[in-house]
């Protein structure tokens, strides 16, 4: 194992400037993209689309998204990341104005599928960036606190959206995010420029371990990477945690509608109680694997273990009463989001002693959103088709199968961090 020098952020107000312009960032890519799922009901109801056409678009953006995160993971370990950054942003803003605009469905897939590319240019460099200029001591905190983005993104996209159906046209919805998006575009281009210089001027070097630097890191292969992590078998939890999250929270307004004859303004306004239950679930992620389990894996099974009782009660208490069915609405897709925080933040983390975080992080993320792609589609068939009370059993046999992925997973997860901790190289495991 050899250490090389980086130089890294010695400044904690320039730390906290990279933290919430990255936390922006991605917080920003749930007003542009999410508008459209909470926006969703009132859609199919203005435009007479049936629920299976209007998933389409929703699938059309988590394929895009998913296979633009193995572009982004690779790219964002070669090329600046903040450059990508500024770009997916801004390219989401230009995306909202066109579905805003567009008046065909087939128009609007082709559309929301180029938001998903260019939304895919986010996430994997925000982790090379925390990798690159915070200090090793605080990666992991910035690594799981970003996550709060997501719940609180996702609250205000359907708060506003709300709002906007209720005062306006859906399609104001759509504009209104762009105007969003554009401003976040000129905020980050300031504080890049602000923290850029003073990396160059002040940055502090700092020893960071390598595993195999130069010829032979090159020589650990990412094969090998996924192979010895068991990176196949997180892949597979993230597609089950994809379906049970973007899939799931993308049809709720659409299921309390249709469960409570409630009107559509109110059936988006209501579903803004699952990101208040989510925002917790970046911090019991942190706080459950931090004291009990210790290995990111078992906390992930743990997790889908409670998201699997929420849908066992959801289905016995279906139509019950509101209340009732955001309250385990909520649990679940917290429960998700924690299992997102382990393995698609701080899983990646342990791969950049390979010079590989970014690439990790793609993959995983991918893996994410490709669970989110089959189930935004086939809910809105599913619902439609077979009912509701079908597509919560099979919500449950997607929480099993995650739990099980987890528990093959973490049997070789175990291994390759001790690996990583030891400094071995994983084509032999000799230390360096």
């Amino acid at each position: 194992m050899t250490t090389v020098e980086i130089k890294k952020l010695q400044s904690q107000k320039m730390q906290k400037l990279l933290f919430w312009l990255c936390w922006l960032a991605y917080f920003s890519t749930y007003l542009g993209r999410l508008n459209y799922s909470a926006g969703l009901t009132e859609i199919i109801r203005a435009e007479s689309y049936d629920k299976g056409a209007a998933g389409l678009i929703g699938t059309a953006f988590f394929c895009s998204y998913g296979i633009g995160q193995l572009f982004s993971g690779f790219m964002g370990d070669k090329w600046k990341p903040q450059k990508m950054i500024f770009a997916g942003i801004l390219g989401s803003g230009v995306c909202n104005i066109l579905m805003g605009l567009t008046t065909d469905i087939w128009q609007m897939v082709v559309v929301w599928c180029a938001n998903g590319l260019l939304q895919a240019l986010i996430w994997s460099p925000i982790i090379k960036l925390f990798s690159n200029w915070i200090p090793s001591e605080n990666q992991k905190k910035f690594c799981i606190t970003i996550n709060t983005s997501i719940p609180v993104g996702t609250f205000v996209a359907y708060s506003l959206t709300a709002f906007l159906v209720w005062k306006w046209h859906w399609r104001s919805i759509f504009f209104f995010a762009c105007v969003c998006l554009f401003l976040i575009t000129f905020f980050w281009l300031w504080g890049m420029k602000k923290i850029e210089k003073d990396v160059e001027e002040n940055g502090v070097y700092e020893k960071v371990a390598e595993i195999g630097k130069g010829k032979q890191q090159g020589n650990v292969s990412l094969k090998k990477l996924i192979l010895m992590s068991g990176m196949v078998f997180l892949c597979f939890g993230l597609m089950f945690q994809g379906i049970l999250k973007d899939g799931v929270t993308t049809w709720i307004p659409t299921y309390i509608r249709e469960m409570f004859h409630v009107d559509s303004a109110a059936s988006i306004i209501s579903t803004t109680v699952i990101p208040m239950f989510n925002l917790g679930g970046v911090y019991l992620a942190g706080v459950v694997n931090n004291k009990v389990f210790r290995n990111e894996i078992m906390t992930s099974a743990f997790f889908f273990i409670i998201s699997g009782i929420s849908f066992v009660l959801l289905r016995i208490f279906s139509g019950a009463s509101m209340v009732t069915v955001l309250v385990l609405f909520g649990i679940a897709t917290t429960a998700m989001m924690a299992v997102n925080t382990m393995l698609v933040s701080v899983v990646p983390i342990y791969f950049a002693p390979y010079g590989k975080s970014s690439t990790a992080s793609g993959i995983l993320n991918s893996s994410a959103y490709a669970g989110g792609a089959l189930s935004t589609y086939a809910i809105g068939v599913l619902s439609e088709t077979a009912g509701w009370n079908v597509t919560i059993n099979i919500w449950i046999g997607v929480a099993v199968a995650g739990i099980l992925a987890c528990m093959i997973g973490k049997i070789y997860w175990k291994k390759f961090t001790r690996k990583v901790q030891l400094g071995q190289l994983i084509t032999g495991g000799e230390k360096q």
